[in-house]
């Protein structure tokens, strides 16, 4: 059942069924790290660094309230009457007494331990980043065995230390998410070379398993503790199941790579001094003469390609864009409710659970992609057959950047689910396209260095959501400002579709002014054995 590195896809069925397990292994492990909402809750809810709280009401303590401490007062959504609820990034939480919340009739944010929480994220964002790319490096030297293996133990070693954080060991939670999303990345980079086995269908697949990526910050968490397990237990079932990425790991997917379908070739001989006229024989075919043997480009020159440097570009800019929005959704909705908090919590809701939505739009760009491919396919030129289809669903994901900067601009409550509907879509296609393009384009064994060095480069960039937070801080018209400036930004993004047409159609536009000529004027040509060797690709 094993893949040969030599295989070709020739498998049949069993396609279908690898298929199959690695979308089921990137939407139940790859994305855990985005989860963090819902661990976070968790965590408080157990009193983790509820020390850093000063205690107030029947607690031992001076009883009085520092500065670091905000009082909400707000009904709770999980009782009548008129009990509060602790609300925390305008999630609604009741905590337990023994959680570190004050007693009496209201609930406390607490700054020192929002802000352990945050820099636990921050670190294992930045080292999800990195570890992208570090791995990447493994894939590309090792194959995909190796990298898998480290992969695994990466995330067992994290989900153990997410099961063991308590109130004397808190901070396992900084190494244990950090590990546990180093170690969920490859399953999505690894599982993505499976499109190889679909000659058509390929970017849809892709498409799916970001589309699957997404949806396991949600799935296997929400499944767990609201079915009824402790956060421990939690984490050890997903510890547990992880065990079923070895299966794919030994059974179906090769040591090395799985390459994607080879081109049919076909050679005849002409005798010495013959004559001949070169004639395309139908519409997809390319002729050449004497063409030197395909080699393989190194990684260094798929790093310096114009077209690798702009879609790093197109993904940095329009990821900042999206950063932006979900970081400011409630600044956002406490401006257009007038601070009104229950409409606040009702919309972010709606916002997250809209979201949930990527599952089904994230294969819209593969298929978008896929459908663009067999327009092209009657291209004479190798850029027009396989990079232009890109150049469509990439220009959708510009375009929905700047219809979601441009929905943001008009105050109107009445357009809140547009807005968020184009927001999921947004993010599927900008995801989807940038993990489909690098599959597509270029080597699949250069596949995984590729997407960490963009995931790294589009990371770095990321930063510049922290000088637009400050800028819609700094006076009451900021946030306006700030989405204008955004709305002017996202418009350079469309520099990479409209490069990739412009590229992909002159080199069409040589290859037919080429294969013209040749069938104009014939041949009188010898190579060193006396004949000429016309190859055509079918």
């Amino acid at each position: 059942m094993v893949l040969s590195d030599s295989s070709n896809g020739d498998i049949g069925w069993k396609k279908w069924l690898i298929a199959g397990w690695a979308f089921m292994e990137c939407l139940f492990f790859g994305g855990l790290l985005y989860g963090w909402g819902s661990i976070v809750f968790v965590l408080k809810d157990e009193g983790i660094y509820a020390d850093l709280c000063p205690r107030t009401g029947n607690t031992s303590g001076s009883g009085n309230i520092t500065h670091d401490v905000t009082f909400v007062p707000v009904k709770s959504q999980n009782e009548t009457g008129n009990n509060t609820g602790y609300i925390v990034n305008s999630t609604d939480a009741t905590l337990s007494p023994g959680s570190g919340a004050p007693a009496g009739g209201k609930d406390v944010i607490c700054k020192p331990q929002d802000s352990n929480y945050a820099l636990c994220f921050t670190i294992g964002s930045a080292l999800f980043c990195l570890g992208c790319a570090v791995l990447g490096h493994v894939n590309y030297k090792y194959g995909t065995r190796v990298t898998r293996i480290l992969s695994f133990l990466t995330f067992v070693a994290g989900t153990l230390m997410m099961a063991f954080i308590s109130k004397e060991h808190p901070w396992l939670m900084f190494p244990g998410l950090s590990l546990m999303g180093i170690g969920g990345l490859p399953i999505l980079v690894t599982n993505t070379q499976v499109s190889n086995l679909f000659s058509t269908g390929s970017s849809t697949f892709v498409g799916l398993l970001c589309g699957g990526f997404d949806m396991s910050s949600a799935v296997l968490l929400m499944l767990a503790y609201e079915g009824g397990f402790s956060r421990q237990y939690m984490f050890l079932l997903i510890c547990g199941a992880h065990l079923l990425v070895l299966v794919s790991t030994f059974f179906f997917l090769p040591r090395e790579f799985i390459p994607r379908p080879k081109v049919k070739v076909i050679e005849r001989e002409v005798a010495e001094n013959e004559e001949v006229g070169i004639k395309l024989i139908d519409k997809s075919a390319n002729v050449e003469v004497n063409p030197p043997r395909a080699t393989r480009p190194s990684l260094r020159s798929c790093m310096l390609k114009p077209m690798f440097v702009s879609h790093v570009l197109w993904l940095s800019i329009l990821q900042v864009r999206f950063y932006y929005f979900v970081g400011s959704i409630n600044q956002y909705l406490n401006r257009l409710f007038d601070e009104d908090k229950d409409e606040v919590s009702k919309f972010t809701n709606m916002c997250f659970t809209i979201m949930m939505g990527g599952l089904i739009t994230s294969p819209m760009a593969g298929i978008v992609y896929d459908l663009v491919k067999k327009l092209c396919k009657d291209g004479k030129s190798q850029p027009y057959r396989e990079v232009l289809p890109a150049a469509l669903p990439l220009a959708v994901g510009s375009l929905l950047a700047v219809l979601l900067s441009v929905l943001v601009l008009i105050p109107s409550t009445g357009l809140l689910y547009l807005i968020f509907v184009v927001m999921t879509l947004f993010r599927s296609f900008l995801y989807s396209m940038a993990a489909a393009f690098l599959s597509a384009v270029f080597p699949s064994e250069y596949f995984g260095m590729l997407y960490g060095v963009m995931i790294v480069c589009g990371g770095v960039v990321g930063f510049l959501q922290f000088a637009f937070f400050k800028w819609s801080e700094m006076y009451a018209e900021g946030p306006l400002h700030a989405n204008i400036f955004q709305l002017v930004l996202v418009t350079i993004s469309f520099i990479h579709p409209l490069f990739l047409w412009i590229t992909c159609s002159r080199e069409e536009k040589k290859f037919k002014i080429m294969a013209v000529l040749i069938n104009t004027f014939p041949l009188r040509k010898q190579n060193c054995n006396g004949y000429l060797t016309v190859n055509i690709e079918i």
